[in-house]
């Protein structure tokens, strides 16, 4: 076929990835279990080699970074006067924020630290060594509130697309407890569950605001999808092998390349850059039913004005 030169292309810079991670816990091996000696210091490494692979692939003008987002109460566009009644809101700190540094400021920047503004950001990551269950309620919870900072309107005064937003590990820990292994498919449906609970229970979804890939980088991901003409949303799961490793990272280079065209000029157009094999998934789960596409804030309520403070940045 006449793409499979770029699927090649793609497998083996995975390849390189997961073995430059393997050869960080050769350097410095656990004695107790897989993984490097010093857990703190591997969870650093697996952020660091993200976002250094993302670096790679992404237009200089989008930075990637670690920091929080700051909502400003305060005039925004030529007379854009709809947060005056608004509070500051800040998140907690973020693993890794995708940011246009090349058309936005930002209030602070010590190094790769930043404190960023919500128009900028095209991206907001939740980075695990392992991803384990547990993880995907507080996490999901934690990004949500982290995008509904970012809406805003473009200078054409439509709605800005809203920032791609994950949580991704090297490997998973599912099973591990009860020491009975899972399926990849089955690792898949426990997740789809766990999110399922999060967004289930919000008095008002907006499907901007739910997770738009979970999963490893090497073994399965689940990518968000909505049906066409009804306000409902699945989970498509995709299963990797040898061949197909590379899937979930270029959904995610896709869907930030997206972001980023669509909120920077109409006169660009988003390159032919990654194999498209959204439709290679194995298996939907869903639907979560959801009552507005776009994040809407209008419906803050005097109890949760002000953001909670998150923390995204826990045990790796």
């Amino acid at each position: 076929m006449a793409d499979e030169r770029i699927k090649k292309y793609w497998s083996r810079e995975m390849d390189a990835l997961l073995e430059t991670y393997e050869q960080f816990q050769t350097l410095l091996p656990s004695e107790k279990d897989c993984g490097a000696a010093h857990r703190g210091e591997d969870g650093r490494y697996v952020e660091h080699l993200v976002r250094e692979y993302l670096r790679r692939y992404l237009p200089k003008d989008l930075e990637v970074l670690t920091g929080f987002i700051l909502r400003p109460a305060v005039l925004c566009g030529k007379n854009n006067r709809s947060r005056k009644k608004d509070e500051h809101q800040i998140s907690g700190q973020l693993d890794i924020i995708v940011y246009d540094t090349a058309h936005y400021p930002v209030y602070q920047r010590f190094g790769e630290s930043i404190i960023a503004l919500p128009e900028g950001v095209a991206a907001i990551f939740s980075v695990k060594k392992y991803l384990r269950p547990e993880y995907i309620e507080p996490e999901a919870e934690s990004i949500l509130h982290a995008a509904r900072l970012c809406p805003h309107k473009l200078g054409n005064g439509k709605m800005a697309k809203s920032p791609f937003t994950a949580l991704i590990s090297i490997k998973d820990k599912y099973g591990e407890q009860n020491q009975i292994p899972l399926t990849k498919e089955e690792k898949g449906k426990k997740t789809y569950e766990k999110l399922s609970m999060v967004y289930q229970k919000r008095e008002k979804l907006c499907y901007d605001e739910m997770l738009d890939f979970v999963g490893s980088l090497t073994e399965w991901g689940l990518y968000k999808d909505y049906f066409g003409g009804k306000k409902e949303a699945k989970y498509l799961f995709f299963e990797y092998d040898a061949e197909k490793r590379s899937v979930g990272f270029q959904l995610m280079i896709q869907k930030i390349l997206d972001v980023y065209y669509q909120n920077t000029s109409n006169l660009i157009v988003r390159p032919g850059f990654v194999d498209n094999r959204k439709e290679q998934f194995h298996k939907s789960f869903g639907p979560i039913s959801y009552q507005c596409r776009e994040i809407d804030l209008s419906r803050r309520t005097k109890r949760n004005k002000k953001a909670p403070t998150i923390q995204t940045g826990g045990q790796k």
